[in-house]
């Protein structure tokens, strides 16, 4: 099994709406090479990381299919450093392929970051689909203008067949091309997370969820997987992304008057859920931010539809997803 780690010089966006979700978060880019699409009988023979905070790149490679627990175990451990992975359809194949390979090699509720999938963003929250044929990777690359950073001329289905006969022969320059193809595609990928800027990326974080860094620095990682809003609530829940270092947050916290917030984390299952009553009047929907325990209404001030320490998170426009998200985030935070 072999190790390479390098420079980078690329960086994940810093944009606004990044740093709104994931500001002070530790994230990377991942990608991962197989021997086929059925992690039943198919294997994880390379897989790529990068710090973006520290700016390295990471490859683990199986030298030949014997090594893939060798190889999952070292990659992992990189992936474990992160709270962000962004991925490229990597809630479909990535993440579900590592896991069901792990579990192969007896692990069993590892800890896997929150995964920002670009493709699920673009697919279902931008123009860009109908302006492009397809949303293979390299297409959004061309569409973007990223196609001269890459170096590589293969596909993943010819990286397979080199990849065969690497292991046959150990051919070095069999070798420099599969972890040149992984490599420009964790690269671009970093690149390609300009894109977000072109989704609605509130309503995206609402339908994919999102992380919350909790402010106890002992806690767990929340990570939201479902939001919805009610006739006289809003509902999130998901589950707690617990590293070894850590333990799951247990706690629970019942409502006390009108418009208090009802709050449970369970420790078993790794579960929580939030409820934040809302009060509707003339078509508009709104939380009594006061009456919630432990938020700072200055938070919410530069939010045009918050006065008098109300926040509008539906009109008869529709669901303000960024106030939603906001006041979801921060209710989380001040239970834990």
């Amino acid at each position: 099994m072999k190790t390479i780690c390098e420079k980078i010089n690329e960086k994940i966006t810093g944009s606004t709406l990044w740093n709104f979700y994931f500001g002070g978060m530790k994230a990377g880019v991942l990608d991962i090479e197989t021997t086929g699409l059925n992690p039943e009988r198919n294997k994880f023979i390379l897989g790529c990381i990068t710090d973006d905070r520290e700016g390295q790149l990471y490859q683990m490679l199986a030298e030949n299919q014997m090594e893939e627990g060798e190889a999952l175990d070292e990659y992992m451990n990189k992936v474990s450093e992160l709270d962000v992975v962004v991925t490229y359809n990597g809630r479909h194949f990535d993440i579900p392929f590592i896991e069901k390979r792990l579990k192969k090699y007896g692990y069993d509720d590892v800890y896997m970051p929150y995964n920002l999938d670009v493709y699920l963003a673009v697919n279902g929250y931008s123009p860009i689909r109908k302006l492009v044929p397809n949303l293979k990777q390299k297409t959004l690359e061309n569409y973007m203008g990223f196609w001269m950073n890459r170096e590589d001329e293969i596909s993943g289905a010819e990286s397979v067949e080199l990849y065969n006969m690497y292991e046959k022969t150990g051919d070095g320059q069999l070798e420099r091309k599969i972890l040149l193809h992984n490599n420009d595609d964790v690269r671009q990928l970093t690149r390609l997370t300009e894109v977000l800027r072109k989704c609605d990326f509130h309503r995206a974080m609402y339908g994919l969820g999102f992380p919350v860094n909790p402010g106890n620095p002992e806690a767990s990682l929340m990570n939201v997987q479902k939001i919805r809003i009610y006739a006289d609530c809003i509902v999130a829940s998901g589950r707690q992304l617990v590293r070894k270092d850590r333990k799951p947050v247990e706690y629970r916290s019942f409502p006390f008057g009108e418009m208090s917030a009802e709050t449970e984390f369970c420790s078993a299952d790794k579960s929580f859920r939030i409820r934040v009553p809302v009060m509707r009047r003339n078509g508009i929907a709104a939380a009594d931010i006061r009456a919630l325990e432990g938020l700072d209404e200055e938070k919410f001030m530069k939010y045009p539809l918050c006065e008098e320490g109300f926040i509008v998170v539906e009109d008869k426009s529709g669901l303000k997803y960024r106030e939603i998200n906001h006041l979801v985030k921060e209710v989380i935070r001040s239970a834990v």
